[in-house]
């Protein structure tokens, strides 16, 4: 049972250390920039915000022809207000899964001293 808990934090934990950054507010910088990385590339977890409001997020795939294509979405470049891109950080990550470990090590200890009190002989 300790296992599981221990196991559910870290999957909770990891997921929590991702953050959206922008990328761009122009949208030439998109599709000058592409292809060399600079800005966005094949695989990048994206939040695309467009103009009339409405939030696409997906995994870029290609962009081609003035649309950014996704594996079952897509946005054409003149239709997008804001592209976030999502960023995960490993040492973010690392200090709470630490923090996750001693948290539930002290619990642990608490539990056990709990059942087992020292009987002061």
């Amino acid at each position: 049972m300790k296992a599981f808990t221990v196991l559910c934090l870290i999957i909770c934990m990891m997921g929590g250390c991702t953050t959206l950054q922008p990328v761009a507010n122009v949208r030439g910088d998109l599709s000058q920039h592409f292809n060399d990385g600079g800005v966005l590339k094949p695989g990048d977890q994206v939040v695309i915000t467009t103009t009339s409001g409405a939030k696409h997020q997906f995994r870029v795939s290609s962009m081609h022809d003035g649309v950014i294509y996704g594996d079952h979405d897509s946005v054409p470049l003149g239709e997008i207000a804001l592209v976030e891109r999502r960023e995960s950080s490993p040492a973010k990550t690392t200090i709470w899964v630490v923090v996750a470990l001693a948290l539930v090590g002290v619990i642990a200890a608490g539990v056990h001293q709990g059942q087992h009190p020292n009987v002061g002989l």
